[in-house]
């Protein structure tokens, strides 16, 4: 099933929760600036990168998703349009993605808004049967 397949039935159950606790009021900041509709969906990803000339990876987990990329919690210090590699770990479905948000949380955390490089609607398609 495809991501907006479900989107119905995710939003019904989850019924208008925009994210983990603390972190409703950084992204209701960004509803003026979506492009595709986000789902509430926690999934385990892994995020590759550099930083300088120094490699590095951070497992962490999506606040939300949506056919264009996704909003995770992030320890690094990215910097805006630079590439990553996201990894579902789910799937173990690598892609290509860019920095384009950085949000300080209301807990002083960084948030970083994923946009893929290139169109990938089934990149999280586990996300269905996590939410079983």
């Amino acid at each position: 099933m495809g991501l907006g397949n479900f989107v119905g039935r995710i939003f019904h159950r989850r019924s208008g929760r925009l994210g983990r606790d603390g972190y409703k009021h950084a992204i209701g900041s960004l509803h003026d600036q979506r492009r595709a509709q986000r789902l509430p969906i926690a999934m385990p990803v892994l995020i590759y990168g550099r930083l300088g000339d120094e490699p590095f990876f951070e497992p962490t987990e999506t606040i939300n998703v949506s056919a264009r990329g996704g909003l995770i919690p992030i320890s690094a210090g990215v910097a805006r349009q630079q590439e990553l590699i996201l990894t579902n770990m789910q799937t173990e479905e690598e892609l290509l993605c860019r920095v384009a948000r950085l949000i300080r949380s209301e807990r002083g955390q960084m948030l970083v808004g994923l946009e893929f490089v290139q169109s990938a609607p089934s990149f999280w398609r586990a996300a269905s049967a996590t939410n079983d």
